[in-house]
């Protein structure tokens, strides 16, 4: 029966980890393999010692994650003596298909609205900004104002910063599923000096304009597929 239950877990569709008292890892299951691709050991150990309950026992918080696409509604944090912890996460499922309308998409090449951006957001900044482009990026369908109005927030949030990386490439070996058809990916990637915090308002304006977003660290990344 113990290595029935040890099965279900190693196969559940939510990530366990348990860790000994120095943040070391004991066991794990298959998703917390893959979530660990995303973010640190360490942040994890310390994610679930933040939100342990005062007294032995178990823990159970409603709490919003994002480790890359990967997104989380709950915690659990469980622990019976001082020598190990245990933490659970609970995948947020949506089983909508992506689509979007192709009626409200415009030819635009992206570097020409990063110029525009900066030029309308930064003119009172003193931001340096370290460019790493791919021009060889082609012209591609976007919803422009709802892009322009992310990408103002994305240079806003960094506006009071001395210097930022802006990198923006075509990610190789990914592609979004649209339409029931594969669309490579464009990522736009600011790097500053100082840890990113997730801005809720942001990620809104990023969905709205068909963009995914992502904050790891000192990183803010916005993805959107390329649509020819």
């Amino acid at each position: 029966m113990k290595e029935f239950y040890e099965q279900l877990l190693e196969h559940d569709l939510n990530p366990y980890l348990l860790f000994d008292s120095n943040g070391k890892i004991k066991s794990y299951n298959k998703e917390a393999e893959f979530l660990m691709n995303f973010v640190g050991v360490k942040e994890l150990f310390e994610l679930a010692v933040s939100n342990a309950s005062l007294n032995f026992g178990f823990n159970h918080k409603y709490i919003t994650l994002k480790y890359n696409k990967q997104s989380y509604y709950a915690i659990l944090v469980g622990y019976i003596s001082d020598d190990e912890i245990a933490l659970r996460l609970y995948k947020s499922v949506s089983n909508q298909v992506h689509t979007i309308d192709d009626q409200k998409l415009k030819l635009i090449n992206i570097f020409s609205l990063i110029e525009l951006s900066k030029n309308s957001v930064l003119l009172n900044s003193n931001l340096n900004i370290v460019e790493v482009y791919d021009v060889s990026i082609p012209e591609i369908k976007l919803n422009i104002n709802d892009f322009l109005l992310c990408l103002n927030d994305c240079f806003l949030y960094f506006s009071n910063d001395k210097e930022i990386t802006l990198q923006v490439q075509i990610k190789i070996g990914e592609y979004e599923i649209l339409n029931n058809k594969k669309h490579k990916i464009i990522s736009l990637e600011f790097a500053t000096d100082r840890k990113v915090q997730v801005d809720q308002d942001l990620e809104k304006k990023a969905s709205k304009a068909n963009a995914n977003i992502f904050f790891n660290h000192n990183h803010l990344r916005l993805e959107l597929p390329i649509i020819l």
